[in-house]
């Protein structure tokens, strides 16, 4: 029984000799021939401390912050991919009736755009069709557009329309930081002289 428990207490305590027992012998050799910088700073030879060489080291942000403003002004846009992650998709519909509309407009709020081919439809359910259509596409800040008779396309906010005279809809993009507002401290003294 004693056996047992002196096996346990091995394995949950440790010998404190297997402490010393390692050997440092080539040590430096294999660590030097690695290829790679091991931080080796001759000034701690010298007897500098660390901190004081921090603090005399003469400190340079310009270089590394125009080589991460560079980085940034590289990055190129998708001119496909408007929302990141997905493929846009383009719906050609014909409907026949008014209560085909709600898909329309399903359709949108998927961020889909939409060309609408209304010559199937009696005149005034079609005006009626593109009304309620377009009060939906102004509601989620789209674009309406006729491309020809009893034809229409509707697009999300998402997508730009542009004709071959020029952009049609721009897609609105996002604004870039605010500048600081001016301090009040410059006008203090102006009215206080007057």
């Amino acid at each position: 029984m004693s056996g047992i428990l002196e096996k346990v207490r091995k394995f949950v305590l440790p010998d404190p000799e297997d402490d010393y027992a390692y050997s440092e012998e080539g040590y430096d050799d294999i660590q030097n021939n690695d290829g790679f910088d091991d931080g080796y700073y001759p000034s701690h030879e010298s007897g500098m401390d660390l901190e004081q060489e921090f603090l005399t080291q003469p400190v340079s942000v310009s270089s590394e912050t125009n080589s991460m403003n560079s980085g940034l002004n590289n990055v190129i846009g998708m001119p496909n991919n408007r929302i990141w992650g997905s493929a846009t998709e383009v719906l050609v519909m014909e409907p026949r009736a008014f209560e085909e509309m709600p898909q329309v407009i399903q359709a949108l709020r998927d961020r889909k755009s939409v060309v609408l081919n209304l010559t199937m439809m009696d005149p005034v359910q079609a005006q009626r069709a593109v009304d309620f259509v377009a009060g939906a596409t102004y509601t989620i800040d789209g674009h309406q557009e006729r491309v020809g008779e009893s034809i229409f396309l509707f697009t999300p906010s998402c997508v730009q329309v542009s004709t071959q005279a020029g952009v049609v809809h721009e897609v609105p993009t996002p604004t870039t930081a605010p500048r600081p507002a001016q301090s009040w401290q410059s006008e203090m003294p102006m009215r206080l002289a007057q």
